[in-house]
């Protein structure tokens, strides 16, 4: 994390918010919890500013041709699928929340890669399945978005091995990194559903 508190630095009295990568005070706070308090603000802040995510070129070819299909075929896909397929087609960025339901979605679907007419020369093809498939960027975003969270799930291990060993460490834990339990769920939850 790139902050961290200090006691009695010379620059304040009381807690200091202080910057690691120059020692900046970022603020003076006269309880520790006031200091966790911004501490946390500030981890909030920086981790929206690395979110949100661009689609690769390979994510919005395969958008794209997800809604050609689904207008020439008249099937695959709900409304949030073709809501998806536009925004990356259009090389929108996504927030993090995003990649994580991608990261679902495609955990559920995987099953539907043994239908009929997933593969081209099959009859059917493209079927339902694989039209919903290509809206949410096909095999490409399927990767992009586990790449995301498996990073961000390593960023946050990396930051929570630099904590020190104070009593109240869970407390500031669940201040720090207040998406790393949601990463951690979404995670845990796809597991489950690949290997059951």
């Amino acid at each position: 994390m790139p902050w961290h508190i200090e006691v009695d630095n010379p620059g304040c009295s009381g807690y200091a918010v202080v910057k690691d990568a120059n020692g900046e005070v970022e603020g003076c706070h006269r309880t520790r919890t006031q200091a966790e308090r911004q501490l946390a603000a500030l981890n909030i802040a920086e981790a929206e500013a690395r979110s949100p995510y661009s689609p690769t070129q390979a994510m919005r070819e395969e958008a794209a041709r997800g809604l050609t299909w689904r207008e020439e075929y008249g099937r695959g896909g709900t409304a949030i699928g073709v809501a998806r397929a536009r925004d990356i087609s259009n090389g929108r960025e996504l927030p993090l929340k995003t990649v994580a339901r991608m990261v679902s979605y495609f955990a559920r679907h995987e099953i539907d890669k043994q239908g009929q007419g997933w593969s081209p020369g099959e009859d059917g093809y493209p079927s339902a399945g694989r039209i919903a498939w290509a809206l949410w960027g096909g095999d490409p975003g399927r990767s992009w978005a586990e790449e995301i969270l498996a990073a961000e799930e390593l960023e946050d291990e990396e930051e929570d091995e630099m904590e020190d060993d104070e009593e109240d460490v869970e407390e500031d834990r669940a201040l720090a990194f207040p998406r790393r339990r949601q990463i951690e769920e979404i995670l845990a939850d796809l597991r489950a559903r690949r290997y059951s």
